[in-house]
């Protein structure tokens, strides 16, 4: 049985307009009462990035401790997997709103005051100049040229006081052995990667997570935190969903070739839900 979010209850579709101050400060409530931390003014540091509307949230634990309870909380609001520019000394993501999606960052709290700070804000001039997810621009389609057939030479002329010559025949080519699939996997597959209570990190992970966000549409660009959590299976699961291959959540061989393929088909960050 699923239980619908508060928010997504609000959802009718993935087209959302503008989001407002009023949907920031939505957002914080309601991530400050997930983790029980406390709506903050925003450290002095701050006072020349984003807009007036932003908002902060003071929260205890570990950047990574946080970004675990958000992602259960959020669920499906969330835009996909987590990003980060910095080593993962902060995350960042987007929260869904009546409105839009607003920019949410999770880093270590500069003041001192709780274990992490929560920022949040109207894209695009967001701190950290992280935009609003937008979609990429189609690739141009390749056009294949045939090669021409080069005409059989005219069979030369009989002479009329001997025999025809039989022709030669022109030994034919053996035909070219057919290439394998180019993958674009900066990594190789040695295990499959599944949810479990013990979470499953490394550079797999993270090529499996960057070429996710690469394929979700629109996507918000960034990099995996390399940690497969749940929002990381709610997104394998939808593009297993796209691409015909059996939705389990699971990367196993034949989902990490399709996947890094150049014939991987993109998804739809609306399809991407935790159960």
């Amino acid at each position: 049985m699923k239980v619908a979010l508060p928010l997504a209850a609000l959802l009718t579709s993935a087209a959302l307009t503008a989001p407002t101050g009023r949907d920031v400060s939505r957002a914080a409530t309601r991530a400050a009462e997930a983790l029980g931390g406390v709506l903050r003014t925003c450290p002095a540091s701050f006072s020349r990035v984003g807009t007036p509307d932003k908002q902060c949230v003071g929260a205890a634990g570990s950047v990574e401790a946080v970004r675990g309870q958000l992602s259960a909380a959020l669920g499906g609001d969330l835009y996909g997997v987590w990003r980060s520019r910095d080593g993962q000394r902060s995350v960042y993501n987007w929260v869904r709103t009546p409105g839009g999606y607003v920019y949410l960052r999770v880093q270590p709290d500069p003041e001192g005051r709780a274990g992490s700070l929560l920022y949040l804000d109207l894209p695009p001039q967001s701190a950290g100049g992280q935009a609003t997810p937008q979609a990429e621009p189609a690739k141009p389609a390749v056009t294949v040229t045939p090669q021409a057939q080069t005409p059989p030479p005219a069979p030369a002329a009989r002479a009329r006081s001997a025999p025809a010559a039989q022709p030669t025949p022109t030994p034919r080519p053996a035909p070219a052995a057919t290439p394998a699939p180019r993958s674009l996997a900066p990594v190789p597959f040695t295990r499959s990667l599944r949810l479990q209570a013990q979470r499953l990190n490394g550079a797999d992970v993270r090529a499996v997570q960057d070429r996710l966000i690469a394929l979700t549409r629109p996507s918000g660009g960034g990099r995996g935190d390399g940690w497969y959590g749940p929002v990381t299976a709610a997104t394998v699961r939808a593009f297993q969903a796209a691409n015909g291959l059996p939705v389990t959540g699971t990367v196993d061989r034949a989902t990490w070739d399709r996947l890094f393929s150049e014939e991987a088909k993109p998804f739809p960050a609306s399809s991407i839900a935790l159960p």
